[in-house]
């Protein structure tokens, strides 16, 4: 009878989809790591969004040993932080800092360590940040959160970048090695979807959300206020707000897909790997143990669309934004002074980038061609990550120099041109004759 009784119960939710999370032995547990790929004031917004997953993913139940942290660790008492110590994802949001485990931080912060992480590596971390790593089996789940800058194929970290292919080859290593049931991650950068496009089977277990398709930039939100940065990216504050508005046992990966899709209104939010998954409840990756039904905050949806901007736009706006509000003759004039000197490492960038194209191809026309926005799909792996790696070394910093990301599409369609990667490198060479910049944003 407890049996049928039962049955009865589960009978709508079986019927709309929404089989709930029974935790079993078999099922398995749940891990998460989260990943800020920057640093400096005017990325805030990556670590704020890390921070509030980790608050949010805390509050479903998942605890703290199942969760890796690793964000360079430098917002929360910047100098230029109003508020020393707190860090926010929304104006009126509160404080998603207190607690945050710093698992990995600073210099700490790297692609090789991320892979160890997912490794379950611990001897290879042995003596860094926390050690802590992720030890899961072939029944548990991966959720990964990464929010950072990125071009085609490319997510950064503060002083490397990770390129798709590598990250690919990773997740099918764990896969082949009974590391997890099912993975699924979402990431914010630009450029995001050309980091899972014709890299993941649909029966890899493996499932993505791009905060943009292949070819565009991402966008930063809530930055208007005081702090003259963006608080946080437009895809992150969407699905994390949300999560936070729904019961996760029982709303539907697909429903907040689709919810972000169409919150997230100047990116094409796209589904990647095995799609299936999304008919799972949120709650399989992300905790209901301790779901919250108290009443959701209300978040004003015109205030996030008004207040988004291009993420390779941050620093200029802040600082229009600062000249704007400026209130002293020396101030202004400093200001308007650190906006020339940024338009003038902005053109710099472009002449740079043309010069290397020149240098390969010995046609103006077909560098005309080469410099065009949208690239081609990435099938020249090798060439384009010497070039990548070539043009990082020797011109520009990609993880700290954001305009620099939005030329290297070049580099791509050099490489599915046929060019050879020694020659890009060598151009990288003849046309990057300063020292390697760190802010050409």
């Amino acid at each position: 009878m407890k049996f049928a009784a039962a049955l009865m119960l589960m009978l709508p939710l079986i019927a709309s989809g929404r089989v709930p999370l029974a935790k079993t032995e078999e099922e398995g547990d749940i891990w998460v790591v989260l990943v800020a790929g920057s640093d400096g004031w005017y990325n805030y917004r990556h670590q704020s969004d890390i921070c509030h997953a980790y608050q949010l993913l805390s509050a479903n139940g998942i605890p703290d040993d199942h969760i890796v942290v690793m964000m360079v660790d430098d917002i929360a008492n910047n100098r230029q932080n109003p508020y020393p110590g707190k860090i926010i994802n929304h104006p009126t949001g509160d404080d998603v800092y207190a607690g945050v485990p710093k698992d990995y931080t600073g210099r700490q912060v790297t692609v090789e360590n991320f892979f160890k992480v997912l490794r379950g590596d611990s001897k290879g971390l042995e003596g860094v940040g926390s050690g802590k790593v992720i030890n899961s089996g072939p029944n548990d789940r991966i959720f990964i959160n990464m929010d950072d800058h990125g071009s085609p194929g490319l997510f950064c970290f503060p002083y490397e970048n990770m390129m798709a292919n590598d990250f690919a080859n990773l997740v099918m290593e764990l896969k082949e090695n009974n590391k997890f049931k099912e993975m699924m991650v979402y990431m914010e950068s630009c450029y995001s979807g050309s980091m899972f496009q014709d890299l993941f089977p649909e029966d890899s277990g493996f499932y993505a959300l791009s905060a943009a398709n292949p070819h565009e930039s991402s966008y930063a939100a809530y930055c208007s206020g005081p702090l003259n940065t963006c608080l946080g990216d437009l895809f992150s504050v969407s699905w994390m707000e949300d999560v936070e508005s729904k019961d996760p046992n029982s709303e539907l990966l697909k429903e907040n897909f689709e919810i972000t899709r169409d919150l997230t209104y100047y990116s094409d939010v796209m589904q990647w790997g095995q799609t299936s998954v999304e008919n799972e409840v949120v709650a399989a990756f992300m905790g209901g143990k301790n779901s919250n039904t108290s009443p959701a905050k209300k978040y004003s949806v015109e205030e996030r669309k008004a207040s988004a901007i291009p993420s390779q736009d941050v620093p200029l706006v802040s600082l229009q934004n600062r000249l704007k509000a400026a209130k002293t003759l020396e101030e202004k004039a400093h200001l308007e002074s650190e906006i020339t000197a940024l338009e003038n490492r902005r053109s710099l960038v472009k002449r740079v980038m043309e010069k290397i194209a020149m240098k390969v191809s010995g046609d103006e026309k077909l560098v005309r061609d080469l410099m065009t926005e949208k690239q081609e799909k990435i099938t020249a792996w090798d060439c384009y990550g010497k070039a990548v790696d070539a043009f990082h070394k020797n011109c520009f910093t990609l993880g700290q120099s954001t305009f620099a990301l939005t030329v290297v599409p070049t580099l791509l369609n050099m490489c599915q041109a046929g060019y050879s990667s020694d020659a890009i490198v060598e151009a990288t060479k003849n046309a990057c004759v300063f020292p390697t910049m760190h802010n050409a944003y």
